[in-house]
């Protein structure tokens, strides 16, 4: 295949892989000279007599999904002389799994960021009818690793369901090489040959949670036979029964073994629900820390072997003020912080934007200091982030930014102080307040990492 034309305009150029559904090419596109993946589907499945109509279906669908955090399928084929193939963005990076196994296990503020980012994906492609059904780290991959920059691009949304048909089996039949979905991912309803729908990613999820939280899969066997059982009958372990006691936060572990309930009513019903939910526990676990000072915190959020200081992956590193509490209470706020890899005038440009969404208005604006107001502009109908329910949840916020360059050497390397001012100090042990301030947070960290 090598130096062969596809389409008339892409030619490989090298052997990348192979899987269960064919073999991957590196391409060059020969007419915009950019590298793109060439997906050569295997005999087998080009001749099901089913793969056609499926074939057509599913590409059609996932050319019309287009997400920043998702591989964009070019195009597709099944008339080429090659054999039926897909083109599909290139991404250099290195896969979700590859990054695991060099780094070894996570601590929850760095999931929580890659599992933001993933569910933001899933969110969208559900709404648009389009089940991934192979979720698992191989097919995400990690542009910029273990750099400010880090995020992720999920592959292959849709592939599985091409040779789901004929080719899916019951874990009762004797031949469960062909079950859609990877073994240590599946989702229990995959296994008893149930329909799937978008829970069963989210089931998927929960299995890449515990593994990122604890290096290691919920179930294993000596086969896929075993595995696939043990996802269909079997309750996952403890993070205290395999040794990991107090290593994660009660709260997220919980919501972990909800996201692998073996009915898909008793697990988060949406994306959106889940990343919220762990926001939502990942700032209960602090509140927690931060009601009992002589118990240690939650663990730094940077990757494990980095220096106190090194810059956070994701593009913001997001922590709890670096202050101290004393400090804080006495002040009346509640403080974060983030930083921002760009330029302060950029970050200026993208807090107005923030605050303009968030029917906002900003009070005063000096040279490293923002004062905003969140929720209470005059006559505001409900701007996109309407969602976290600054409007409905109360009083408008008061917000102070303050922006610094910590390293005078690298001006593009910016410390964002967000301290959210309550209308009155007792405001500050109320837990919906704070919750509501970090659900304001995690969305301007968001607006910090990607948005224009």
């Amino acid at each position: 295949m090598i130096g062969r034309i596809f389409l008339g305009r892409y030619e490989a150029k090298r052997l990348l892989g192979e899987g269960g559904m064919g073999r991957v090419y590196l391409a060059r596109q020969l007419d915009l000279g950019r590298e793109v993946v060439i997906k050569v589907m295997h005999d087998h499945i080009a001749t099901d007599p089913k793969f056609c109509d499926r074939f057509q279906r599913e590409t059609l669908l996932m050319a019309r999904f287009h997400h920043p955090g998702a591989v964009t399928l070019y195009d597709a084929s099944l008339t080429d002389g090659n054999g039926p193939c897909i083109v599909m963005e290139y991404v250099k990076g290195v896969n979700l799994e590859t990054l695991l196994a060099r780094n070894g296990r996570m601590n929850a503020p760095r999931v929580g960021r890659i599992l933001g980012e993933l569910c933001e994906v899933l969110q969208a492609a559900h709404e648009e009818g389009i089940i991934h059904r192979d979720l698992k780290p191989a097919n995400l991959m990690i542009v910029d690793p273990d750099t400010p920059r880090e995020r992720i691009k999920v592959m292959d949304f849709g592939l599985a369901k091409l040779i789901e048909a004929d080719h899916a089996r019951k874990v009762t039949d004797t031949n469960v090489d062909f079950a859609v979905g990877t073994p240590g991912y599946i989702a229990p309803e995959q296994v008893r040959g149930e329909e799937m729908d978008h829970r069963g990613d989210l089931y998927s999820v929960g299995v890449m949670m515990y593994e990122l939280l604890t290096g290691r899969l919920p179930f294993s066997g000596p086969n896929s036979m075993d595995i696939l059982l043990a996802h269909a009958t079997e309750p996952p372990p403890t993070f205290a029964e395999i040794g990991l006691k107090g290593w994660v936060p009660r709260e997220i572990e919980q919501l972990v073994m909800q996201c692998l309930a073996k009915d898909p009513d008793d697990r988060p019903q949406s994306g959106r629900e889940l990343a919220d939910r762990f926001d939502t526990a990942l700032a209960r676990a602090q509140e927690r820390v931060d009601s009992n000072p002589g118990r240690p915190g939650l663990p730094d959020s940077r990757p494990s072997g980095s220096r106190p200081g090194t810059p956070l992956p994701g593009g913001v590193a997001a922590a709890v003020l670096e202050v101290p509490r004393s400090t804080a209470r006495e002040n009346a706020v509640l403080p974060f912080q983030l930083e921002a890899w760009l330029p302060e005038r950029i970050a200026i440009m993208k807090l107005r934007g923030f605050v303009h969404d968030a029917d906002g208005e900003v009070v005063e604006s000096l040279p490293g200091l923002v004062r905003v107001r969140l929720g209470g502009r005059a006559g505001a109908g409900g701007g996109p982030l309407s969602w976290f329910g600054m409007r409905k949840a109360g009083s408008p916020l008061d917000v102070e930014l303050h922006l610094r360059h910590a390293d005078p050497t690298q001006p593009s390397r910016l410390t964002v102080d967000v301290l959210f001012r309550p209308a009155h100090p007792t405001q500050l042990a109320d837990t919906a307040w704070k919750l509501r301030c970090n659900a304001v947070f995690v969305e301007l960290r968001s607006y910090l990492m990607g948005r224009s």
